[in-house]
Order: C-alpha cells, then structure tokens, then sequence
C-alpha cells in the first residue's frame, strides 16, 4: 500500500511540474508542422522523397500551342505531401505546413506506336512552394516559392540542396490571378478536386 502512495505522489508531482512547464515555461516559437526543413539561413533544404507523395497531377503548356512562346513549356509533375493531403480531404484546405513539389519535365517525343502526343522528355527543374504563417505572413496565402535549379540553364542533376525563398512577383502575380483556390492551381488537378469534402 505505501508502495502504491509513492508512485501515486510521483506520478502526481510529474504530472504537476509538465503542466507547470507548459503554462509558465518558455514559449517557443510557432512554426508550421510539415515536412519543410529550413537551415539557420532560412533557406529551404530539399525535400527528399517526395515522389513517393500524393502526385497531383502533370499540367503543360506546350510552345507550339502557343506561338512558340510558351511561359512554362515543360511537363510539371506535381506533389503534395501525404499529411497535408490528408488534411485537405477532410477540410478542403491547405493547412499551414503544406509543401507542394514541382518538377519541370521537358517535352520529348511527339509521336509513339500509339499516336501523336505530348510524351515526357528529361527532368530539367524543380521548385517548391510552402505554405508557412510565420515565415510568409506577409505573403499572399502565406505561400513561398523555392527553386532547386538554375532559371536559365536547367541541370537536374546539378540541383542546390537549398533555395532562397523567390520574390513574392516571380510567382504569386500569375497564382493571385489565375489559381483557383488558395494560391494553387485547383482546376489543373483532379485528384484535389476528386478529394475535396
């Protein structure tokens, strides 16, 4: 019996001395729960892994379909990490944390034994946006955009293992205008709108 007092007054004084340290401990800072990793720098790590997310979709906008001039002429294979998938399909929103996966695919060949098409080429970037109340509160959305290769002279191979977060009107302009929900382009994936509540 004193045995069982013993543990039953330590428990208690455990117990006590957490929520003490929770209610009048230091604070820490607010950061987003998700995968995005950010060095001392503030400049995002690469995500790992992040074929084995939730592929969202592959949108393109070839250049012979637009006078040559294509602004994104390339394949993007896009992903979303799986918890903040998950959140979406129960709210219908992307939540603070969210990081979204975008890899430039160049066109290859046109033709194949089954017809003429647009078929997938070489992989030649890859970018991120992440959506972070803190880091980007000032940001529309809360959205910040990352690239791992070089604008001009994509080398898949030769890709950073950290970016700079890019200026707000490199990216968020053409999102603003045209995405439909929250900074993303909704109406490019069906697999987001197949799984929205």
């Amino acid at each position: 019996m004193h045995t069982k007092r013993v543990l039953s007054g330590t428990m208690l004084a455990v117990q006590l001395g957490l929520t003490a340290l929770i209610a009048f401990g230091p604070a820490l800072p607010a950061q987003a729960a998700g995968v995005a990793k950010f060095d001392k720098a503030g400049e995002l790590v690469r995500p790992q892994g992040y074929r084995e997310w939730i592929y969202m979709g592959a949108p393109l906008t070839p250049n012979d379909m637009n006078n040559g001039k294509a602004a994104f002429p390339e394949f993007h294979n896009v992903y979303i990490d799986p918890a903040s998938y998950k959140h979406w399909k129960k709210t219908g929103t992307f939540r603070d944390g969210t990081v979204i996966m975008k890899e430039l695919v160049s066109v290859g060949s046109k033709q194949t034994a089954s017809g003429n098409g647009y078929f997938m080429g070489d992989y030649i970037g890859l970018e991120a946006m992440v959506k972070d109340a803190r880091r980007f509160g000032d940001q529309p959305g809360n959205w910040g955009f990352f690239r791992f290769t070089d604008e001009k002279n994509y080398d898949f191979n030769a890709m950073k293992t950290h970016a700079r977060a890019n200026p707000a009107a490199n990216c968020a302009s053409c999102h603003q205008a045209s995405a439909k929900q929250d900074m993303v382009f909704l109406q490019h994936y069906p697999v987001l709108r197949a799984s929205k509540p």
